[in-house]
């Protein structure tokens, strides 16, 4: 508890006077900065916002009514007078509230500003001036000193003079009365410059103190200013705080009155209310004598034109016969990731069965890398099997793999993918066995298990993709396959 009142004390008695002026000055410069580009941004929203108020505004008169040609009485005609006036509600009331920032947030911001530049400068003032006070005390000092310097070296050769006299011999006695009048001329020169020194001392003692005071009550004015600075700013946004909440308020209500209107549109109500205004018995009879002209002549000509002559808009579409025969007989399309994924999951699998050594052309899965995106589902797979599993089962799986991978880069190497090539790559050294001569004690600790592992990686490293690319580019027109070599 007393540590904490002690740090309680120690923030309380924090002040201007531990920073130095240069951190001060530079403080209040950046404090006059910040509020400048705050009311900068205020301006130029509140005319960003008055403007688009103002158009919206006039474009509203130029409009009209948006429910206009709506029926009378109709819920949409109700709904889009509502959003009109919302729209109108809503400018107009924005148009106030900027006026209300102008006059309460901006305002105070710019008379914190003048009266803030105002007081530094009158600081600033009073700074300097003590400092000028110091700077001619310490000259004043420093004049005094060789004023001093200067009447007691006259005093100390005005007195060797007197002594050399009065030990010489035929010295008229007119020589030694101005000798003694010297040594006391000079004696009271000093007394006098030394007089002058210690009051041009003491001056320069008081100008320092009052240096001082100033400089601590000049800081504290700084804080003072910066605390008034900061206060205003809360006060000013909790102002803007207050009348977005209202702002917010305003709209909601508006909006809750627009979204009655909504939710009572009814279509059906509006059809009816649409015939019932405009309905005639006249226009009823027409409907039903048309109708009845209608059935009539329909009829006639069913009976008239023989069904081979029929016409084609009463032609009936019947369905056209199943093909199930046809498509029976289709090839099924194989699904290549979901068999590429199983192909390589059987090299880490125990249960699965031994490829056969003999067999040493790669699986066409990835022979067949002409495509990027099959380049790219190679990668992807190999990617996922690692989360799943890393160990080859056996070597002759391991073999396979090894062909598996040297297939891949041969597509590599044709279409030019280095990006796949180092993908794959990367992922081979992730892809291992452990030789069948070796058998590994259970005291032994895994550490030294990955000493006798054998990767993938070391036996892809040979293939031509990875040689020199000085050596590969000499070699390149002597390849069987008339492959070119990628430098990676």
């Amino acid at each position: 508890m007393q540590d904490l009142l002690a740090d309680e004390e120690n923030q309380s008695r924090r002040t201007f006077c531990q920073m130095p002026f240069s951190a001060i000055y530079e403080n209040a410069e950046k404090g006059q900065t910040s509020v400048a580009n705050l009311l900068a941004f205020i301006k130029k929203k509140n005319t960003a916002e008055r403007k688009c108020a103002d158009a919206m505004l006039t474009y509203l008169g130029e409009v009209g009514e948006l429910g206009e040609f709506e029926e009378p009485g109709t819920s949409v005609k109700g709904v889009l007078n509502q959003w009109h006036t919302y729209l109108h509600t809503l400018n107009t009331q924005q148009l106030t509230w900027t006026q209300v920032v102008d006059e309460h947030v901006a305002r105070p911001l710019v008379s914190l500003k003048e009266a803030s530049t105002s007081y530094i400068q009158t600081l600033q003032a009073e700074l300097a001036r003590v400092n000028d006070e110091y700077t001619a005390a310490e000259a004043q000092q420093r004049k005094a000193k060789d004023v001093c310097d200067v009447a007691r070296q006259d005093f100390e050769d005005a007195v060797i003079r007197q002594d050399d006299a009065l030990h010489e011999i035929g010295v008229p006695s007119f020589e030694l009365q101005r000798l003694a009048y010297r040594v006391k001329t000079a004696e009271l020169e000093v007394n006098r410059s030394v007089a002058e020194k210690a009051q041009a001392k003491t001056h320069l003692l008081q100008t320092i103190v009052s240096r001082d005071e100033m400089s601590m009550a000049v800081s504290v004015a700084y804080q003072r200013a910066e605390e008034e600075r900061r206060d205003q700013l809360g006060a000013c946004m909790k102002l803007w705080l207050s009348v977005e909440k209202e702002h917010i308020k305003f709209r909601e209500k508006q909006l809750q009155q627009l979204e009655a209107h909504v939710v009572r549109m009814d279509r059906a109500g509006d059809v009816q209310l649409l015939i019932h205004n405009h309905r005639h018995p006249d226009n009823l009879h027409f409907q039903g004598k048309a109708l009845s002209l209608l059935d009539w002549q329909w009829t006639n000509q069913e009976e008239m034109t023989p069904l081979s002559h029929t016409l084609p808009g009463s032609r009936t579409w019947t369905p056209p016969p199943p093909t199930t025969t046809t498509t029976a007989h289709l090839p099924h399309e194989p699904d290549v990731p979901h068999d590429l994924a199983a192909l390589l999951s059987s090299h880490f699998d125990d249960q699965s069965e031994v490829l056969d050594d003999d067999q040493h052309d790669p699986p066409a899965a990835v022979a067949d890398c002409s495509s990027a995106e099959a380049r790219q589902l190679f990668v992807q797979t190999l990617n996922r099997q690692r989360s799943l599993g890393t160990k080859v089962a056996c070597p002759l799986k391991f073999r396979r793999l090894v062909q598996c991978f040297l297939a891949f880069f041969d597509a590599c190497v044709l279409h030019d993918d280095t990006k796949a090539a180092k993908t794959a790559m990367m992922l081979s050294a992730t892809f291992y066995m452990i030789p069948p001569d070796h058998h590994v004690a259970d005291d032994i600790v895994a550490a030294d298990q990955r000493h006798i592992r054998r990767y993938v990686q070391e036996d892809v490293k040979g293939h031509v993709i990875w040689s020199n690319p000085k050596v590969s580019n000499q070699n390149a027109p002597q390849q069987d396959h008339g492959q070119h070599i990628i430098c990676l």
